[in-house]
């Protein structure tokens, strides 16, 4: 986590208007709207660097305030590859490692 103070405190209010909007959803539809969110945040925000510091640590609370848990879908694990915890993207790569490896498992038993 290398958010500035500046980059902290605007992802917080983010958090704190948008996670309602998340809750009722799944997570292909919340990768959705986060991309919603993010196209409305890039235009508002000049400064990319800032953009980019609001936007991994908006996604870090956003996830910490849905008690997300264990990933569990490809939507799931893009959203926490684009959080600014370790953690997070973490255990998104170990998801996608993993299915990946899934899936040229499942090709090899078709042929």
């Amino acid at each position: 986590m290398s958010s500035t103070p500046a980059a902290e405190t605007l992802a917080e209010e983010l958090a704190e208007r948008w996670t309602s909007f998340f809750i009722p959803k799944g997570w292909p539809e919340r990768l959705h709207l986060l991309h919603q969110v993010h196209e409305q945040l890039r235009e508002d925000l000049a400064d990319i660097e800032l953009y980019c510091d609001v936007s991994s640590a908006f996604i870090r609370k956003l996830i910490d305030r849905l008690s997300a848990g264990s990933v569990e879908s490809t939507a799931q694990a893009h959203i926490y590859a684009n959080s600014d915890s370790e953690e997070h993207r973490r255990v998104a790569g170990d998801f996608l490692a993993e299915s990946s490896a899934a899936s040229v498992l499942a090709k090899a038993d078709r042929s």
